[in-house]
């Protein structure tokens, strides 16, 4: 009897040894990893060196070994270690090692920039299929060769989250192949929270997936970490005072984002400014001074996230960012109850101290007089569009200010805006300087230009019909009809849309808006409606706005034509119809501004429901991030929807999916929210602030009469 229990309690002991598993981490304590397996309470024994982790292992144990210096030490693995995974038959997965036996290494480093991951095997499943999209930013790897197993590699593909020209025509690096019983990753993934990987659901299949083939186990994953993330879930109850909440956190960011120029790095922006046409560089740290506005303030941040998550800056000093940032500081000093000297200052750079409206453009002797250069480094040309929110931003920042200093500028811009658009009241794409010299005014006062894209002329219009309400000048209320009714006239077959239908209309929007406060006819209240209508046919139940191609509408810029050509050109946040993704750029900015000039123009009950809900939608994702106080407050131009996630086509060569402006989408949202959480409008307050009908006599003369 003693010797049958001795051999039973053998027998368990010897079961006990052959059947343990257990996790061996081999990394620090800030992988991303690491705190996942923690916070899941998954557990683990960590080891600070692999020789340690070596020595403990045995057979049935899972095996971590990810990259504590990456990206600039890769991991030694010495050949031995390799044997005995493989005579163990351990499971194994590793990341960024130096070599690999049987699978040559290039000795060159490939540094990402427009490459994504992709999912190019079935060892996902039916969540994540072949050819899935997903992000891995700055990554860091070389090209492996031999490579039969390949889970996923990376490479520059086109679509929104499938490939949809497969992996033709680029260059493919494996990125997860596995050998036998060990995964192996070229790059580093468990820093799939720190370099900010998206989207999020894609990333738990694949660390799920992971974790259970090398543990053979299902672990379950509750919670993942996301950081920066929208501000509300999709369902979540909002609170009392959520959207004076948002505000506070918009106007907060201006001053949080590193954005506004200060003397003590002026070098600094003037390198990575440059000629303006590749404006981009490192992040603006927080240890830098914050200017006041008086030396200007940036565009925002590009697209670019870097592998320890910090974005890359765009380093260009433009004049609508200017006017609409001192718009957007003015009013949430209002708001907020105190008063902002940045935006006064900012008016003071963008017209004086800058030579955005000097030189020419401040003789008037010089067809360009009175108009606004695009940037500091392209004074000499103008885009219509541009001039238009540069002057609708100076006049919100004025009636803020309550300070009339700029009445004069104001009305020259407008005029000489107006003087060189054509018989029909288009100015066309652009303008250039040399142009209006060599041509002289007579030349586009009299041409015959008819351009119609809402997104480059419309907001003339508006301004056109803001200073008609002030002064009654005729010319003004007659070119501005007649352009809005030949757009109307040509809706929307005829439109050109530069990136999809959604950001003509959102932008059509305003100038209809106020031509019924000026003349409140069926034909422009039906004008107006039907622009609404189409727009809303694509709010979604959250209450974004799809951003849409829609069927026979001449789109300039819409799906890559191939992998080559994917961040090649700008370019639209969707690859096909029906992509869950709106646009916080081009699209809901305006459109919520517009919709509430809208409702306040016509008192329509349903564009009140419609601005609501998009004003409920874009406090839910505003950006919320602890560890990016650069980010947090901010509005990202794409967002989907479904995911709930900050995603989307990022083929745009400037102003991608992560992209922030400080002009554009900040100012537009911010005082909207403002205006709808004090039941104001645009309009009305404006012309309750300023009166202009004196410089209006004084600058006549612009127009020729």
């Amino acid at each position: 009897m003693k010797l049958g229990k001795i051999h039973l309690f053998l027998f368990f002991i010897l079961f006990a040894m052959q059947s343990r598993s257990e996790i061996l981490f081999y990394g620090t304590n800030s992988n991303d990893l690491y705190c996942l397996l923690k916070a899941n309470h998954i557990s683990f024994t960590s080891f600070s060196s692999i020789d340690q982790l070596m020595k403990h292992v045995g057979k049935g144990d899972a095996v971590i070994i990810t990259s504590p210096d990456y990206p600039h030490k890769t991991i030694q693995i010495q050949p031995v270690y390799y044997e005995k995974f493989q005579q163990l038959k351990i499971k194994v997965y590793m990341e960024y090692p130096e070599e690999i036996p049987n699978y040559p290494i290039d000795s060159t480093l490939h540094r990402g920039l427009l490459e994504r991951g992709v999912v190019s095997s079935g060892f996902f499943g039916d969540e994540l299929p072949p050819m899935s999209i997903f992000s891995v930013n700055d990554c860091h790897i070389r090209m492996t060769h031999n490579v039969k197993d390949t889970l996923l590699c990376y490479a520059k593909v086109a679509g929104f989250d499938h490939a949809e020209y497969g992996l033709t025509n680029t260059t493919v690096y494996p990125l997860l192949f596995r050998d036998q019983h060990i995964l192996i990753a070229a790059s580093c993934l468990s820093n799939f929270s720190t370099s900010r990987f998206a989207p999020q659901k894609s990333l738990e299949i694949i660390w799920s997936k992971i974790l259970n083939w090398i543990t053979d186990k299902s672990l379950p994953i509750n919670y993942w970490v996301q950081d920066p993330m929208p501000m509300y879930g999709k369902e979540e109850a909002l609170p009392q005072n959520a959207m004076a909440q948002s505000i506070q956190r918009a106007y907060n960011w201006y001053y949080a984002s590193n954005l506004l120029l200060d003397p003590s790095w002026e070098d600094e922006w003037i390198k990575y400014q440059g000629d303006g046409t590749n404006p981009f560089g490192p992040p603006i740290t927080g240890d830098k001074e914050i200017g006041d506005g008086s030396h200007g303030i940036l565009e925002g941040h590009a697209s670019r996230i870097y592998y320890d998550g910090t974005q890359q800056y765009r380093y260009w000093m433009r004049a609508d960012v200017q006017a609409e940032s001192a718009m957007a500081l003015a009013a949430g000093g209002q708001y907020l109850q105190q008063y902002d000297s940045v935006s006064a200052n900012l008016l003071q750079y963008l017209y004086k101290t800058s030579n955005l409206r000097n030189g020419p453009r401040n003789d008037p002797s010089s067809p360009s007089y009175g108009l606004i250069g695009w940037a500091v480094t392209h004074p000499y040309v103008f885009y219509g569009d541009d001039n238009a929110r540069t002057l609708l931003g100076t006049i919100g920042a004025t009636a803020f200010l309550h300070n009339q200093e700029w009445n004069l500028k104001i009305v020259e811009g407008i005029l000489s805006n107006f003087r060189v658009s054509g018989k029909h009241g288009f100015q066309g794409e652009r303008l250039a300087e040399g142009d209006l010299v060599e041509k002289g005014l007579a030349a586009y006062r009299d041409a015959e230009v008819i351009h119609l894209s809402a997104h480059f002329e419309s907001w003339l219009w508006a301004s056109y019909l803001w200073l008609y309400q002030q002064t009654h000048y005729a010319p003004l209320l007659e070119k501005a009809k007649a352009s809005i009714a030949t757009m109307m006239h040509n809706y929307p077959h005829n439109w050109r849309c530069v990136q999809g239908i959604q950001i003509e209309r959102a932008r059509m929007i305003l100038p209809l808006a106020w031509l019924v406060r000026i003349e409140d006819t069926e034909e422009h209240r039906a004008w107006l409606d039907r622009i609404i209508s189409d727009i809303l046919t694509y709010q979604v139940s959250s209450g974004g706005i799809r951003e849409s191609f829609e069927v026979n509408v001449h789109i300039d810029l819409g799906k890559t034509v191939s992998n080559d050509q994917y961040g090649v050109y700008e370019a639209p946040l969707i690859f096909n119809e029906g992509d869950p993704v709106t646009c916080s750029l081009y699209t809901s900015n305006f459109a919520i501004f517009g919709l509430n000039e809208a409702y306040h123009a016509t008192h329509n009950p349903r564009y009140r429901v419609a601005r609501d809900k998009l004003a409920d939608y874009l406090m839910r994702i505003q950006v919320k991030s602890d560890r990016h106080k650069d980010l947090s407050g901010a509005w990202f131009r794409g967002f989907d929807y479904n995911r709930w996630d900050y995603w989307g086509s990022n083929a745009d060569a400037g102003w991608g999916v992560w992209s922030t402006l400080s002009g554009w989408s900040q100012p537009w949202i911010l005082l909207s929210l403002i205006m709808i959480d004090e039941e104001n409008n645009f309009w009305d307050y404006t012309h309750r602030q300023l009166d202009v009908k004196k410089e209006m006599s004084r600058s006549l003369w612009i127009t020729g009469d």
